[in-house]
């Protein structure tokens, strides 16, 4: 039996592809992923399913999605019943999806469709609780950082959408890859002075994390906010704008400084959210996954001196980048089961 886990993000769709025996052993795990941006390709999402899967031969599909919130949508209804009609056109194998209820089929999904939106988090508590029954876990993907409690293996957590995580400290909207950098800072210092920064869309946290090699090329999925490059120099020459600045009044220590400092503060952010999850809940073992493990993950975790387990020590980085999507899969397995 060939399980696909589908997490159907705003600007990447993960896909963990596992196959097991007639004895339901693990015999093959496979991780792939494509940088959808839904807010401009939503009309596309039927062809770029078929790339990432067409090659495998599935016999279940589970679907977990956060795409519902972009722009082209305008309710999170309409986008959950545009994403999921796009999945039943795609395959012809049984679909189902994660909800905040857990694993629901198609004729569920339509008589509630916000019950699936934004649930994906619930996939990675599933994966979680196999490695820890009691923790909060912390994925950092590319544009937010799911902080949850899990106790006895599942999800605890307060905030049941996206909006309430916002206001519990579980949901915290920054990523390794496409926040705009204003909006983690309003000031960078430059010469033992701190500059404001322009309210402007002119570098993200992809470039800032380049330009300190927290991450490579390979990493940088995303679009530049310019079109240009995704080089070294080209990320400096967006980071120099923030302080409506370029190459010529700005030296490369200059830029560095600024990006170390940014770094810091994304950290702590983090770090505020999950030591109100941590007084919260009194949970004082984290576990971490999403391409920000290490990058700002672990340093928020080590700055309140919590028992850190890396989901990196299990499972291969490109596998924590799509957590999501490996534990749906899990879980459909064992509801089909």
């Amino acid at each position: 039996m060939i399980i696909a886990g589908l997490d159907i993000g705003g600007a990447n769709t993960d896909v963990s592809i596992i196959e097991y025996d007639a004895e339901n052993n693990i015999i093959a795990r496979i991780s792939d992923f494509k940088y959808i941006p839904m807010w401009q390709k939503n009309d596309t999402l039927i062809n770029e399913l078929h790339e990432l899967t067409d090659k495998y031969d599935i016999d279940f599909v589970g679907v977990s999605m956060t795409a519902e919130l972009v722009d082209s949508y305008k309710t999170k209804k309409e986008g959950v019943l545009d994403i999921a009609n796009k999945v039943m056109n795609t395959f012809d194998v049984p679909v189902y999806f994660l909800s905040k209820n857990g694993i629901i089929d198609y004729d569920l999904l339509k008589k509630d469709p916000l019950n699936v939106a934004a649930f994906n988090w619930i996939g990675t508590c599933y994966l979680v609780g196999k490695l820890c029954s009691e923790c909060i876990f912390i994925d950092m993907g590319s544009t937010t950082t799911d902080i949850i409690p899990v106790i006895n293996g599942i999800n605890h957590s307060q905030g049941k959408s996206d909006l309430e995580r916002l206001n519990t400290g579980e949901l915290v909207y920054t990523g390794i890859l496409r926040s705009n950098v204003i909006s983690i800072v309003n000031k960078v210092p430059i010469n033992n002075s701190m500059y404001h920064v322009a309210s402007e869309l002119f570098a993200t946290t992809s470039d800032v994390h380049m330009i300190l090699n927290n991450i490579n090329k390979s990493d940088y999925i995303n679009d530049t906010v310019d079109g240009s490059g995704k080089e070294i120099i080209d990320c400096m020459r967006r980071l120099s704008r923030i302080v409506c600045a370029d190459l010529n009044l700005l030296s490369k220590e200059d830029i560095i400084n600024i990006c170390k400092y940014i770094h810091e503060k994304q950290i702590l952010m983090v770090k505020k959210s999950l030591e109100e999850v941590v007084n919260r809940t009194g949970i004082n073992t984290v576990v971490l996954t999403g391409l920000g493990k290490d990058i700002v993950c672990y340093e928020a975790a080590k700055l309140l001196n919590l028992n850190i387990i890396n989901m990196g020590d299990t499972f291969s980085n490109d596998e924590c980048t799509i957590a999501p999507a490996i534990g749906l899969a899990y879980m459909l397995h064992d509801y089909l089961n």
